[in-house]
This record gives C-alpha cells, structure tokens and sequence, in this order.
C-alpha cells in the first residue's frame, strides 16, 4: 500500500450547520440489536376497493405502482430504547420498501406510526425505515457506513438501529392465521421533516432524494410559476421528495445554470454547493467504494431562502467491497474497470466540470487523504466490525435469515467472519485504486448511424486530466469479443470513423482511447451476451432503414 503523507488541510471549517452533526442527536441509539412485535391486521378494501393483506404487502414488487398496498399494524419494541405498549389495537402501517430488494424472498418494510398526536414518536421519529439488505453478505455494511459518517465533518449522517422483527398476522376480524420471526434488520433514519427538527434545523426546506438524477434539466421536473410539482408522481420518479417546501425554483435555476456551457463553473459551484460538503461525498464515495451513487443513493438538503444543495448519504449496503463478495466475485463481473475509478462519476454534468479542473482534482486528492488519515483508519474500521460481529452473528446463526445469506461454500458463518473482516482493508485499496488509475483518460459514449450506403461511427473525446494526447483503436465485429467477423480494426487520432455498410445483421462496436503514456479506457457502453458482460462494447444492429 502507498504510504500517506500528511497533507495541508484541504476541507475548512464549515459554518454549515446542515452538515455539522450534533453527536447528542445519536446517544438514543443501543448498542444492541432490538426486538420488535408487530401484528398487522389485514384490510376488507383499501382506496381502490381491493382487499390488502399481509401477502398483498409482499407481492408488490413494481415500488412505481400509484397504489401502494399496506395493511395496519401495531408496534412495540422491547426494553430500553424501545416502544412500549401503547395499548391501542392499531398504532401503525405497514408496507414494502426498497427497489431491487422487493424482488427477494426476504422484504424490507416501512412501519409508520399514526400522526394522530396519541400515539408517540420512537426516538422522536414516526418512521421507521427496517431494511433487510438480502444481498449484504454481512448485513452490516450500512450500519458500517453511517456510523463511520457521524464522525467525519462536512456531511450529516443518520441514525441507525439493528432490529429483530417478528409479525403475527391477523385478518380483517382479528383472527390470526400467521406468526414467524423475520429476523435482523437494519433501521436507518428517514430524511425528512423530523430529521431536520431533531438536529435544531428549520424543517421548512426541501431535501431531494436522488432516485434517477443526473444533474440535468428533466421535464419530469416540471414546476408551475410559483416552484410548485405539477405532477409529483412523475417528479418523484427522479427525485423524491423527502421534505417538499413547495418552492422547487432553485432546484431548476441550479440545474440550467450548471449545464449552460458558457457558464463560468466556479461562480456556478459556489453559489449552489458546500466546497467542503461536496469534496467530503466524492471523497467518500471512492473511500467506501459507493459505485451506485451516479444518479441515486444520495439526497440534496435545500434549506428554504437558500441557493445551496447540502450532499446527504444513502444506502452503502451495495459498497465496501460489495463487488468482491464471494458470491459477487463468483458470477459475472458486476462493474466495468472505468467504475471502479473516478470515471464512474464522469459522465454526470457536476462531477465532469469540477474534475476536469486540475486545481479541484488536486482538491479530491488532499480531501481523500486527509479523510482517510483522520477518520477512515483501518484500526477504526476493524474495531467497529469487530462490534457489529458480535450482535450479528446470533441472527445470522440460525433462521430465518441463516437460510438466505449469499454465500457459496458450506461454511456460511466462517464466510460470513472473514467477508467482515475483508472490509476493515479496503478503504486504504481504495484510495491506493484512486490514484493508480487516475492517469487513464475519462470514459466516453459511443455511437453509430447509417449515412447512404455507409455507417458513421462516432464517438465523445476521451478526456485525459493530465493533458495527454490520445488516440483510439476501433474494432468492429460480428461477435462481441471481436474474436471473429472483423470488420475494422483501425487506430486514429480523430473521433470519428465511416464503414460501408454491412449486410443486416448484429455486430458489435469497441473504441479504446489510449494515452501517450500507454494509459487505456474504455466507453461507457456494455453488452450482455449469452450471460457474459462485454465492457464498452456497444451493440450494433444494422437494418435497411438504419443502426439501432
């Protein structure tokens, strides 16, 4: 590993309240794994005049539906930290959370306490957000993540909670018919009203949660004349609204100011974004190998009367090494090389303008170390995985959830230890990724229309950081690892290249830039072919009428 040298301090002392944590928002936390008792009651019909039971709950794999089935529920959490008995019948919904984990057997669920002002809040919070992260080998990887974020400056964290569920079903007159214990589960802190009100923050601003957000302007963000969402459903299929102010105005403005080209950048970003904050989710991101945050899995806090968009953390059960998991590493290649480097990030307006800067380059660079030196130790790591370990472990032992983990010897617990204790190495191999990849040029989209009786193949310079001069090879093939069917295979300096036209058929298309210095990439593109991933492979297919 590199060794790191202590590094001029690149992150100042943020004014920001929005992402200075109080460590006193976090002392309700137990450092143990909770038990709660939920009993749903099934409905005779809900809005829509269909019945919703507990397995009409569990069957809603499309999280976009407009009819979102829940059931009424009643919660107590044991002991110490918990929800006592509140002695109504029902306290409570229930429904289904989460996107891809809706397709599992084991389900995530939203419990949502009454607003009725009867029923208390848990911890100050009506929501309670218990996720399974079926796919987490360790069920603790963003347990890991938000703990670790508490203590770095310049980006809030969120409370969490390890959970045992159990849920007895009842239908709609009260006879139960079902009981089981659905084992561990992660509660992570909603970002709205109440978690702007528990850390002293006006709960009149807006907080964005990215769920398809690229940092363009989108029609789907359609705003009436006074900021207003005309049509929430279909905003929120880009960013969901978390805390909603009503005034999204600045929302637009930030954007069509961000992607005018003849914009200066800087004034841009210091209007609209926390130097500190931001360097701080970039730094983080590549730190803990969050590689799912392009265009989801992070929020923007906007505090009403201000320009600023404040980065807030989401969901890092994906990261930490997720990609090398047994299981992961075992099947296809989740991520292109291009992903596991700063090019992950490249093609999103935000990140592509602040990069190709050198002077923020070397920014990220002194924000990665100085994170990594203070905050991101592997003693630190290791010592919390070492405590989540001990209340894990218990659960994960024996069912229901010992029968779901993702593993693939017969040894489940022991693959289960060492995966925890990989992840305690990875944040330094990480950094060490960062740097020995950032001499490579940028990753680029590709593309192919007919013109006449040939084919113009086009693609976006690559963009190299350091400056170096770069050429590409173009290969295309009627099979995707081009092992055959070569139909050009040709270097040029240019970006842009014409083919006559081929019989109609599949073929396949591959530019690789290369730098003066020998440094490769590949575009953005992949194909899937027979069960195997071609990186930066674009698909061909070549018609009468044109390419597809």
């Amino acid at each position: 590993a590199t060794t790191i040298t202590p590094v001029a301090k690149v992150l100042a002392a943020s004014e920001a309240a929005m992402v200075m944590d109080d460590p006193a928002v976090y002392t309700v936390e137990q450092n143990r794994v909770l038990k709660a008792t939920v009993v749903t009651f099934d409905l005779t019909t809900n809005s829509n005049g269909v019945a919703n039971t507990f397995a009409n709950v569990n069957a809603d794999i499309d999280d976009t539906d407009l009819s979102v089935p829940e059931v009424n529920a009643h919660l107590i959490i044991d002991g110490d930290g918990g929800y006592a008995d509140d002695g109504k019948q029902v306290n409570a919904t229930l429904r289904l959370r989460g996107h891809s984990s809706r397709l599992t057997a084991q389900k995530s669920y939203r419990i949502k306490l009454s607003s009725a002002t009867t029923v208390p809040a848990w911890r100050t919070e009506k929501t309670l957000q218990l996720n399974k992260h079926p796919y987490d080998l360790t069920r603790f990887r963003n347990k890991l993540a938000f703990d670790l974020f508490r203590d770095i400056p310049h980006i809030p964290s969120l409370r969490t909670q390890f959970v045992q569920m159990s849920i007895t079903n009842k239908d709609a007159n009260g006879v139960q018919y079902a009981s089981a214990d659905y084992g561990l589960f992660t509660h992570v802190e909603k970002m709205g009203k109440e978690y702007l009100t528990i850390r002293g923050l006006p709960a009149t601003g807006n907080i964005y949660k990215a769920e398809d957000f690229d940092f363009r302007p989108n029609a789907k963000l359609a705003l009436d004349a006074t900021g207003r969402v005309i049509d929430k459903i279909t905003f929120e299929q880009v960013l969901g609204l978390e805390a909603d102010n009503n005034n999204h105005l600045k929302l637009n403005a930030m954007l069509a100011d961000l992607n005018n080209p003849a914009s200066n950048f800087d004034t841009v970003f210091d209007k609209y974004f926390d130097k500190s904050n931001y360097l701080t989710w970039l730094a983080t991101s590549l730190l803990l190998g969050n590689r799912d945050t392009i265009n989801q899995n992070f929020a923007l806090n906007q505090p009403k009367d201000s320009d600023k968009f404040y980065f807030m953390p989401w969901d890092y059960d994906g990261a930490l090494g997720f990609e090398d998991q047994p299981n992961e590493k075992a099947g296809r290649p989740l991520y292109a090389p291009h992903q596991l480097s700063i090019g992950n990030w490249w093609d999103i307006p935000l990140h592509q303008r602040f990069l190709q800067d050198p002077k923020h380059l070397a920014e990220l660079k002194l924000a990665i170390d100085e994170i990594l030196d203070a905050y991101l130790t592997e003693a630190k790591v290791k010592a919390k995985v070492d405590a989540y370990k001990v209340l894990v472990q218990p659960f994960i032992a024996v069912a229901p959830d010992l029968n779901r983990l993702p593993i693939i010897s017969r040894t489940p617990i022991t693959e289960w230890d060492a995966e925890g204790t990989r992840i305690a190495t990875l944040i330094r191999k990480n950094r060490d990724h960062f740097f020995a990849t950032l001499e490579a040029p940028m990753p680029f989209w590709q593309a192919a229309t007919l013109q006449g009786t040939s084919i113009r193949l086009n693609w976006d310079a690559a963009v190299d950081l350091q400056g170096d001069a770069v050429n590409y090879t173009v290969q295309v093939a009627s099979t995707p690892d081009f092992s055959s069917g070569e139909l050009k295979n040709e270097v040029t300096s240019q970006t842009e290249l014409s083919l006559p036209k081929p019989a109609n058929g599949t073929y396949y298309m591959k530019v690789t830039a290369r730098d003066s210095k020998g440094n490769i990439q590949n575009g953005f593109e992949r194909s899937e072919v027979s069960g195997k991933r071609y990186f930066g492979v674009l698909k061909l297919e070549v018609t009468d009428t044109g390419v597809l």
